[in-house]
């Protein structure tokens, strides 16, 4: 069992978007199902810069520091007290060669490599990922301290922060694919504020073979800065059903 792990999120932007639900539904393995919002399956890209992370306990000198993202999906899946709300992960990226060695052996989390370039002021972030063949590359601006404006999956902010800080358990495919694995984020603290974002490239989500024109939009940016976080493994995942 993977100790308890603890760190810092010194910054996580979250870019959505809202999708055709039965399309979204093609693409997660059962018993896995996608959470309709609004009429929506929402999805989307973390992109997270995680640091002193460690062993829970351990002084923070032994911490590591990396930029990480994963392309994710609201999901509600089964337990024994009924569905409940959580995430699943098609794909994770990391510029930590030791998370790409160990992820999906050591700890749950299959993780490709990645180069993250990021330039950030008072102001804004510009970040530009590149990855394996330009699979999941993802470029965009982003500007902070603006004002909320409501999109067609969310009217206010008090329903985006609640809709995102309910599914904290995440699931993915183990390393042979034969099986999901599960980790639990725990935020120790929840705020969340909008970004103003200008997506240059986000190609997981404009691959028309994956998503057909009109079944996958932009929907909206949030940011969350200096957060302490555990993660914790999970116990008990769902049986894993088939491959998609």
């Amino acid at each position: 069992m993977l100790p308890v792990l603890e760190g810092i999120i010194s910054r996580r932007i979250l870019l959505n978007f809202r999708c055709d639900p039965a399309t979204a539904q093609s693409l997660i393995p059962p018993p896995l199902e996608v959470e309709a919002h609004r009429g929506f399956a929402i999805a989307g890209v973390c992109l997270i810069r995680l640091e002193q992370l460690r062993p829970k306990g351990l002084p923070t000198i032994v911490g590591v520091s990396s930029e990480n993202m994963a392309h994710r999906i609201a999901i509600r899946y089964p337990t024994d007290e009924g569905m409940k709300p959580g995430v699943f992960i098609w794909r994770r990226e990391t510029d930590q060669k030791l998370v790409q060695m160990l992820g999906g052996r050591a700890f749950p989390g299959v993780h490709g490599a990645a180069q993250f370039h990021v330039s950030e002021n008072a102001g804004q972030i510009t970040m530009e990922v590149s990855t394996e063949g330009g699979q999941t590359d993802v470029v965009f601006e982003t500007k902070y301290g603006t004002d909320w404006r409501p999109t067609a999956a969310f009217t206010d902010f008090p329903e985006v922060s609640e809709f995102f800080k309910k599914g904290d358990c995440g699931f993915s495919c183990s390393l042979r694919g034969d099986e999901l694995e599960g980790m639990q984020l725990r935020t120790l603290r929840w705020e969340m504020s909008p970004l103003e974002v200008q997506l240059k490239r986000c190609a997981f989500f404009t691959n028309n073979t994956r998503f057909p024109a009109g079944t996958a939009e932009f929907d909206c940016g949030l940011l969350m800065r200096g957060l302490p976080h555990e993660w914790h493994e999970l116990n008990s995942v769902p049986e894993f059903a088939s491959s998609k």
